[in-house]
């Protein structure tokens, strides 16, 4: 085979596999939320489930199965194999069935299991995977010679946090704070990442004051989920701001008893 012809045939094999990938078409839908979280005590059991929807008429195979998942200010985010780091709670959490079948328009359950091991005594603060639900689609390939045949699909991640009581240190580190850079924004672009061991909740507030010790604005975002080792980033919208020079009181509202703050001069 020659080098073109083998060009031609290693695209289109790549093609077909984005274009044919298994994942949930758009119609089923998770019920009760796509975060799960527990307060755990050693030895004990906890069971969950997870609500789905198929809203088609034409049935659906699921797949499901468990993953880690790590994410970071950068924008990355990693579904790891079960298990692959210290906090892991995959290998806690047992899933039944692994796989199951939509009828269309059916509603129905997937049920799991948390068994909390004696030993996570020794254990502080949170550990968590996620459950990830994706469809099985079989690929009709009759369709290819009439042209290609493109589906949205969606895979969901569900994720399963587990608090050890009310263990564990809550931390959290201001990475970098400035402009977004982003055209046609004008925002404060803050990173922070958690260095605690518990699951954190942040709410950013920005406090802004003039060279004259003026109040200039409030700024507040939403609350966002952040666990231990991973990192997100926040984006304030000052648009209304008048360009100069400002003090800042900056502050990660987690809970009542933790909250971070830093003191800041942000050139807008």
């Amino acid at each position: 085979m020659d080098k073109t012809r083998l060009l031609r045939s290693s695209l289109l094999g790549l093609l077909l596999l984005c274009l044919f990938s298994s994942g949930i078409r758009a119609g089923v839908i998770i019920i009760n939320g796509l975060s799960h979280n527990y307060k755990v005590t050693p030895g004990q059991v906890y069971k969950g489930t997870i609500e789905l929807q198929n809203t088609e008429n034409s049935p659906q195979t699921l797949k499901i199965y468990k993953r880690d998942y790590k994410f970071y200010y950068t924008g990355e985010a990693i579904y790891d194999p079960p298990a692959s780091h210290a906090r892991s709670n995959a290998q806690w959490i047992d899933l039944s069935p692994s796989y199951m079948e939509l009828k269309g328009m059916e509603k129905t359950i997937i049920k799991y299991e948390i068994a909390v091991p004696a030993s996570a005594a020794n254990l502080t603060g949170t550990l968590w995977s996620v459950i990830m639900v994706e469809g099985v689609n079989t690929i009709d390939t009759s369709s290819l010679d009439k042209g290609f045949n493109v589906q949205t699909v969606i895979r969901y991640a569900i994720q399963i946090a587990t608090d050890i009581e009310d263990t564990g240190v809550a931390n959290l580190k201001f990475l970098n704070v400035g402009l977004n850079q982003a055209e046609n924004e004008r925002g404060i672009k803050i990173d922070v990442e958690n260095v605690g061991e518990r699951l954190l909740f942040p709410e950013m507030t920005l406090e802004l004051f003039d060279e004259k010790g003026n109040a200039a604005g409030v700024f507040k975002s939403d609350k966002r989920r952040i666990y231990p080792g991973t990192s997100i980033s926040f984006n304030l919208d000052v648009g209304e701001v008048k360009p100069g020079s400002y003090k800042a009181l900056l502050l990660a509202n987690c809970s009542d008893e933790d909250i971070f703050g830093v003191n800041i001069t942000i050139d807008i």
